[in-house]
């Protein structure tokens, strides 16, 4: 069973700042979005009641470290709201792996345009560091790691992201090799438009996992016009033909 501690016991407080780089990017707070967001909110509370581990609490409660335990569950005790799901896991033929990035880049905004989406929030189902394995020295995950390190300033970041579509690329690149390459961090990042219409998540296959809120806009007749193919059943690897991932470590 793996075990993850937050980076920091006492991470700074995050005020939300815009980044100026080349992307514009907004670094808030956890608690911002979920004060303000019902469904990502709500989304996050499933998730994290879905997480929670009896077992796993004892482990921290032996160590004497309870509070990073709860630390990471920040908004396990949260409303829980109804509302309708429509769930798809989606994927283009492009087995090149050096290139997917920039092609799922430019594959999801084709997408987004479909719906006049362009701005986005990007959080973790529990509240852990977006920066992992720092000893992983795999070159792509290393690139990604050094990005995030300028967009965020720092070598650590549990919060949250605002971002727009001209920020998508630098971020697909990142969240990309991070859950492909360092299963460190959080399992699931997920990526929500900021009206909560819909989130998707990047898996370490390369697909994408799409849920819609209240109302399916990407219907299976959309996203096939546009390119993309619906997979039922078992994932597979998209780069690889014996299902090992190349730079893929574990942090013990």
């Amino acid at each position: 069973m793996l075990r993850i501690k937050c980076c920091a016991e006492n991470p700074p407080l995050v005020k939300p700042q815009t980044v100026s780089c080349d992307i514009m990017t907004t670094l808030t707070t956890r608690n911002e979005i979920l004060n303000s967001k019902r469904i990502i909110s709500s989304e996050l509370t499933k998730m994290q009641k879905a997480f929670y581990d009896e077992e796993m609490l004892q482990y921290y409660k032996d160590d004497n470290e309870e509070h990073l335990y709860w630390e990471q569950f920040d908004c396990i005790k949260n409303d829980e709201t109804n509302y309708s799901t429509f769930n798809k896991i989606i994927s283009f033929n492009h087995s090149n792996i050096h290139t997917f990035a920039k092609k799922l880049t430019v594959k999801l905004i084709e997408l987004f345009k479909e719906i006049n989406v362009t701005n986005f929030i990007i959080i973790s189902h529990l509240k852990l560091d977006f920066f992992g394995n720092r000893e992983n020295k795999f070159k792509p995950l290393k690139k990604a790691y050094e990005k995030l390190e300028k967009i965020v300033g720092d070598k650590t970041f549990n919060e949250a992201f605002e971002i727009n579509i001209d920020s998508l690329e630098d971020f697909i690149e990142i969240l990309f090799w991070t859950t492909r390459c360092d299963p460190s961090i959080a399992e699931y990042v997920f990526v929500f438009d900021k009206d909560e219409e819909f989130q998707f998540h990047l898996c370490k296959y390369g697909n994408l996992h799409l849920t819609e809120y209240n109302n399916e806009q990407l219907t299976e007749d959309i996203l096939k016009e546009l390119g993309w193919t619906i997979i039922e059943g078992q994932e597979h690897d998209n780069f690889t033909t014996d299902g090992k991932i190349k730079g893929r470590q574990l942090k013990l």
